[in-house]
């Protein structure tokens, strides 16, 4: 019986502590799931400019320290800013590890208006495709400026500017095109556009931040001597005018957007002398009375005839692109509706400079023609 009592009283020791033991673990593990959890993310701004201006393109660097390493990915996205007034160029620049747990990312942002505010930066870490912990970086703050403006202001604001090459030529008999390669760092590029002259335009860029690069073409009158412009200089915070001395070049039929044969000075001083010859044919014939003039005249109505027929037509298929150049990135300015005819003015690097019926001048791929 002693035995017996000796068994149940450790039997009931041991469920008492087995019991306490419990209770402590839950109470615990409640304790544990109230506290806060801890941070494991700190974000912070590296590069901010004090300064900006309307139209400026600009860096942002970020910090990002990450006290944790059981994750597997970094994401992140820009919010509560107004698409109109601030872009952000590249969004989805990858983050780039430095050391131990400190990672880095710089975006380009433009700020199209004087009312732009910054973005929030929002941070997710993922683990196994599943966001594990996220924080949130402010908006940065900045004054913005608009810059005064005058007709030689090409609205580029970049570190630097430089012009890789340009070229005139004859556009008509009162203006020269001139068609320019340049390049710039940190800038708008894009943006380029001058007031002083009759049209302009981009046929192409290319970016590969912080860098870009366009070809660039203008109509000018033929007076103008010098093709000038300035740019607005970050690293001097000024003003910088660059000047082209305009050298005209003979080739005609390279690479100019619109010079049409048909509406040069030779051809009107042909089309005047056809018809004084044609006059003059008539008064002899009258006066003299002999078929030769007839049949001068005759020769003379039918070489003007020729004039007017096409240099060489060609029949243009459906949906085939116009470029302002002759080059594979120069910009499409318009698209062939149905299938016609046009006039042949040149041909340059499989592209043939083609005149519309609506009197459209550009270049074709080779390939677009059905038949010649």
């Amino acid at each position: 019986m002693k035995k017996v009592l000796v068994k149940l009283a450790s039997f009931l020791l041991l469920f008492v502590f087995a019991y306490a033991n419990d209770a402590n673990l839950s109470e615990e593990s409640v304790i544990e799931a109230n506290l806060p959890k801890q941070k494991s993310i700190f974000l912070s701004y590296e590069e901010v400019p004090q300064k900006v201006y309307v139209g400026q393109v600009f860096p942002i660097k970020i910090k990002a320290l990450i006290a944790n390493k059981d994750f597997e990915d970094i994401t992140s996205s820009f919010e509560n800013y107004d698409i109109a007034s601030l872009e952000i160029l590249n969004p989805d620049a990858k983050w780039q590890w430095y050391s131990d747990n400190i990672f880095y990312n710089t975006y380009y942002i433009k700020v199209n208006t004087k009312e732009a505010s910054f973005p929030e930066l929002s941070f997710h870490l993922l683990f196994e495709n599943r966001v594990i912990e996220s924080e949130t970086l402010h908006k940065a703050q900045t004054n913005i400026i608009e810059l005064n403006k005058d007709k030689h202001f090409s609205s580029v604001i970049a570190n630097s500017l430089e012009i890789n090459k340009y070229k005139t030529t004859y556009y008509d008999d009162e203006n020269y095109i001139i068609v320019i390669e340049m390049e710039a760092d940190t800038s708008n590029l894009e943006d380029f556009s001058l007031q002083w002259v009759s049209r302009d335009g981009i046929d192409s860029k290319t970016t590969n931040l912080p860098f870009s690069k366009i070809f660039y073409y203008a109509i000018v009158p033929e007076h103008v001597k010098e093709f000038s412009f300035t740019y607005f200089n970050l690293l001097d915070d000024n003003f910088k005018k660059i000047t082209l001395p305009i050298l005209v070049d003979e080739d005609k039929v390279s690479t100019q957007i619109g010079l049409n044969p048909k509406e040069s000075s030779l051809q009107i001083y042909r089309y005047a002398l056809l018809g004084l010859m044609s006059l003059l044919f008539i008064y002899f014939y009258l006066k003299r009375g002999k078929i030769i003039y007839i049949v001068l005249l005759l020769f003379t109505l039918g070489l003007g005839i020729y004039e007017e027929l096409p240099i060489h037509s060609v029949k243009i298929q459906e949906n085939s692109k116009v470029r302002i150049l002759p080059t594979e990135n120069s910009t499409i300015f318009y698209t062939v509706d149905r299938p016609m005819y046009a006039e042949k003015l040149g041909n340059k690097n499989q592209y043939i400079k083609v005149l519309l019926p609506n009197e459209k001048i550009g270049w074709i791929k080779e390939s677009d023609v059905i038949s010649y």
